[in-house]
């Protein structure tokens, strides 16, 4: 018999990245919306929604595509809903059809994707203490939030409802360690070939958990609160941080490498 067929996989895992130390604290639920975004009646304060539209007007304009069709302005996210916390982002999204950027779908997504990263890394905007995450979703693209408000008509689309979540803080963790384990190995990795294709296996990995966690429980699926536990423990951060140490070293000539020419 093979040696996962005596023993959990779980109980193997927990020997080597230590679950319970994940800090999950960040999953939060509240009994309001957020009070520095909206109103008691549940309605987005002026302020806010004023400067969100200055904020996609410039971020429209910076990305050169005024001249292009918009359908809406939309906020998502956790700061749509009762599950916000101080370090929540306000996710504002433009909808657009990816199509009047080009035709070839992948060009497009990651053309907006480049523009929307150079904004960001360039313009750390705050609203009240929260940065301001922007985002060209296609028109067509799945939308799994149960939180969905329309800037531009001042509406909600998706009104919020409280209600009694179970959170499976343990699954949580578990999925959330091995994936920390993962991001953890590849700075140890020197061959450039084994990093890529590790560093490409553990950014498939949490793209397609998210995502199915996403179809199959929604935004509350353990899948995707532990995408949210990587993202907020800076583990999404430190997987961009060695995909760019990864670039600059293979795209330059130190000493070593000069000496091997």
């Amino acid at each position: 018999m093979g040696k996962w067929s005596t023993r959990q996989v779980s109980d193997i895992l927990k020997e080597v990245i230590e679950p319970e130390a994940v800090d999950v604290s960040s999953i939060q639920f509240h009994d309001d919306l957020n009070p520095l975004i909206w109103d008691k009646k549940g309605e987005m304060k002026e302020d806010v929604r004023k400067q969100l539209l200055k904020i996609a007007k410039r971020f429209i304009e910076f990305s050169d595509l005024e001249k292009l069709n918009f359908d809406d302005i939309i906020m998502t996210g956790s700061m749509a809903n009762y599950n916000y916390n101080e370090n929540s982002d306000i996710d504002l999204h433009i909808l657009m059809d990816h199509d009047q950027v080009s035709t070839q779908k992948d060009f497009a997504d990651e053309f907006l994707k480049m523009k929307k990263s150079i904004w960001n890394e360039r313009y750390p905007i705050q609203i009240k203490g929260h940065d301001v995450e922007l985002y060209y979703q296609d028109t067509d693209e799945p939308h799994h939030s149960t939180g969905t408000y329309s800037v531009m008509k001042n509406e909600w689309i998706n009104e919020p409802t409280k209600k009694i979540v179970n959170v499976d803080t343990e699954n949580i963790k578990l999925k959330s360690s091995y994936l920390m384990y993962e991001i953890d190995d590849l700075s140890d990795i020197k061959d450039s070939k084994i990093f890529l294709l590790k560093y490409n296996d553990v950014k498939d990995k949490i793209k397609k958990m998210r995502q199915n966690g996403l179809e199959t429980g929604g935004e509350f699926s353990p899948e995707n609160l532990s995408f949210k536990v990587l993202r907020n423990t800076g583990y999404l951060q430190k997987l961009a941080d060695l995909k760019e140490d990864y670039l600059t070293n293979e795209l330059s000539i130190n000493e070593e490498k000069w000496r091997n020419l």
